[in-house]
């Protein structure tokens, strides 16, 4: 995948790195919540607290996450997270228009 700013991929940062997105999502997650309980892998950061997430079920989707950092919990409808069916769909819908502003296209 090619990523485009303000996205950029954790790869090179370890997997210690992307394992502590993870343990963040889980403790975000409340229950009811579209991402409880999906297993998941960090694909790609974004501009702030916003993170892409595969979602490891076999379906393709993935999951544009804004993470708020809490240390606890949160509450419905927090955090605030979007469920795309494929990379490409999300790449089209997020990633290129939010690269467009980023240049200021």
């Amino acid at each position: 995948m090619e990523w485009f700013e303000p996205w950029w991929s954790p790869e090179n940062l370890g997997e210690q790195f992307q394992e502590n997105f993870k343990k963040q999502l889980e403790r975000e997650m409340p229950t009811g919540h579209c991402m409880h309980g999906l297993p998941v892998r960090l694909l790609a950061r974004g501009n702030g607290d916003d993170a892409l997430f595969e979602i490891l079920d076999g379906s393709g989707r993935v999951a544009d996450v804004h993470l708020t950092w809490s240390r606890s919990q949160q509450r419905l409808p927090w955090p605030g997270a979007t469920i795309y069916q494929s990379l490409d769909e999300w790449a089209e819908k997020v990633m290129l228009p939010q690269h467009r502003d980023w240049i200021g296209v």
